[in-house]
């Protein structure tokens, strides 16, 4: 048995090791910026980028303006218009070279050269590229917008800048989003997620090349891809979400290799969404996977559910459990486990791995379409009733640490506190090339920025909580043998009084592991008195007094995370007490002076393991005494 327990402990202790020394936290730097139209405040839709000196430039696609703040968080500068008569539409993605230059993706209109009274405009995505001052430098176009059709395309009648009538060309998915990214030699790099294709532009706007086609396959990406970075060497990396998984392509555009593989496990990804590029040359990736981490109150059913009169307790003396242990020391151990079933569900609620659509969908308001305000309204209720049924709600989100070969260095976390009125609303933003991470509060559009830090222990990862509830019976029972009398033969009286305890703590030590502490007490009293009025010497008192406590321990480590074969190991400590009083007298000592006093104690201890080995194979060992 010795050395059964040391290799469990042995394997546990490798395990922790290599999860301690594997992820790291975020540290709390700044917050700066809110809700506002300019001046270092921003609408809802942002997107940003960073410069080598640490500023950060932000496109506001609500108010339609970009602006550039300092690595303290003051406002610096702003580019309002495209140039004098053009005004941006909806800017998005954003990218900053080493030479300050700012590149902002957005839709835009170009005349056909060849076409006058009237003019012939095609709308397309487009890349405005503007100098350290804020100066439009070039226009970059996605698809071919210089050469007029070839065939008859519907068009709609616009007023140009000169104030005359033109026509406008606005072909399916004219204004759909597309993501940027510039290399060392300022050369551009757009991502179209809709078109599978990516275009690379010479620094003058030239086009270069364009690369990469629809599938699952080599050099090729999925429609939705998410994000693109570029390395120091050229090298292009394409977040491919809905293949799970990272494309790297050279410089020229040839297929390098893939790297992730769809799931949540170390190395692996679920619908990878941002992308960057460290100045190490080392790469962070944000994926989709959330662990969710929670222990549901008591409700007013679960109290009264508890309480003797609830529970069918007319009889107290029928069972002794109600009095909390019994007058002997627990001959059945069975009970001591009873209470720890394979899973531990009943103690901890298991960690729940839910896909990300599904999450989303109960949690976060996630929605395929557009427009839905009243389904919505209706999550966001249901979203705030599960929080509020809840001790603690935490959602755990992870980053992953590449090379820039796809070899797999570490993973980061940072949990958002959902019961936390402050910070409830926080989602990822972005990363910067010096590995600090932006989360933004979804509320009052604050941003906030954390830096990368090894493992540590954090109180926050804790979480506790304290239950109590008292609860009373009384009973009393009149019997009568249908005598000419009017007085009752028998009377008995029963109460009872009950106090229990819950108290517990979790400790994520991090998205697979995790320590809990519980401890279970209930103090128990109950006094009778049986009257026989006939004949008061055979009348009797009897009275009990019972405390119990139970204090479990137990490690989870998940070793599979990934909902289909998602497997882990449990180990748990137990050892409960108990002690009870009886004292038994006659109701009149002046006719029975009879007395009975009994007492009894219990000691036990146990431990147990539940180990999943294999997908559909699980060793559950449990020991007590």
């Amino acid at each position: 048995m010795r050395k059964l327990i040391a290799f469990f402990s042995a394997v546990l202790l490798c395990s922790v090791g290599s999860i301690a020394f594997g992820v790291g936290f975020l540290k709390f730097e700044r917050e700066f910026s809110g809700k506002g139209a300019s001046s270092g405040f921003f609408g809802k839709e942002i997107n940003v980028a960073f410069d080598t000196k640490g500023n950060t430039y932000v496109a506001d696609s609500q108010n339609r303006l970009i602006q550039k703040i300092s690595p303290k968080g003051d406002f610096l500068d702003q580019i309002l218009m495209v140039d004098d008569t053009t005004a941006f539409k909806e800017p998005g993605d954003i990218a900053v070279d080493s030479a300050g230059n700012i590149y902002v993706a957005d839709t835009a209109a170009n005349h056909i050269a060849e076409t006058e009274n009237p003019k012939i405009y095609i709308f397309a995505p487009c890349v405005y590229k503007f100098d350290a001052l804020g100066e439009n430098v070039h226009t970059y176009f996605v698809g071919n917008v210089s050469v007029r059709p070839k065939t008859v395309l519907p068009a709609k009648l616009i007023i140009d800048e000169a104030g005359r009538s033109a026509f406008a060309i606005q072909s399916p998915g004219y204004d759909r989003q597309i993501k940027i990214a510039v290399n060392g030699d300022s050369e551009l790099y757009i991502l179209d997620p809709v078109k599978t294709k990516v275009h690379k532009f010479a620094a003058d706007g030239k086009k270069l090349t364009s690369f990469s086609s629809y599938g699952a396959g080599n050099g090729e990406i999925d429609k939705g891809a998410s994000d693109i970075g570029v390395d120091a060497e050229g090298n292009v990396f394409i977040a491919d979400t809905d293949n799970h998984r990272i494309v790297k392509f050279n410089s020229e555009g040839e297929f390098l290799f893939n790297f992730g593989a769809h799931g949540r496990d170390d190395g692996e990804l679920t619908k990878p969404s941002s992308i960057v590029v460290l100045n190490n040359g080392n790469i962070l990736i944000k994926d989709a996977s959330q662990f969710k981490r929670f222990n549901k109150k008591f409700t007013i059913s679960d109290i009264l559910a508890a309480s003797p009169a609830a529970s069918g307790l007319a009889d107290p003396l029928s069972d002794s459990t109600t009095l909390g242990s019994g007058i002997l020391p627990d001959s059945s151990f069975s009970r001591v486990f009873s209470n720890f079933p394979a899973t531990q569900s009943e103690l901890v609620q298991r960690v729940q791995l839910l896909e990300e659509l599904e999450y989303l969908r109960r949690y976060e308001g996630y929605y395929d379409g557009a427009g839905k305000g009243a389904d919505k309204d209706i999550d966001a209720d249901l979203q705030a009733e599960t929080v509020k049924s809840t001790y603690w709600h935490r959602v755990t989100s992870r980053i992953q640490h590449f090379d820039a070969n796809g070899k797999y260095l570490g993973r980061f976390l940072y949990s958002v506190d959902k019961q936390n009125e402050q910070d409830r609303d926080l989602n990822f933003l972005a990363f910067d090339p010096f590995g600090n991470v932006y989360l933004r509060d979804g509320s009052d559009f604050t941003i906030k920025q954390y830096s990368i830090n090894g493992f540590t222990v954090k109180a926050s990862q804790a979480n506790g909580f304290l239950n109590a509830n008292f609860s009373t019976f009384n009973q009393e029972m009149l019997e009568d043998y249908e005598d000419v009398d009017k007085v009752p033969e028998l009377q008995n009286e029963v109460g009872q009084s009950r106090l229990n305890n819950s108290l517990g703590m979790v400790y994520d030590v991090s998205e697979k592991l995790n320590f809990s502490l519980f401890e279970d007490s209930a103090f128990s009293k109950m006094q009778e008195r049986y009257s026989i009025l006939s004949k008061k010497e055979d009348s009797h008192e009897l009275s009990t007094l019972s405390f119990d406590s139970t204090a479990r321990a137990s490690v989870t480590l998940i070793t599979n995370p990934n909902p289909y074969s998602y497997k882990e190991f449990n180990l748990y400590v137990v050892r409960m007490d108990g002690t009870t009083d009886l004292l038994k007298e006659g109701a009149y000592p002046e006719l029975n002076k009879q007395k009975e006093t009994d007492d009894g104690n219990k000691h036990s201890y146990g431990f147990g393991l539940n180990w999943d080995l294999l997908r559909k194979n699980n060793t559950n060992i449990n020991f007590g005494v």
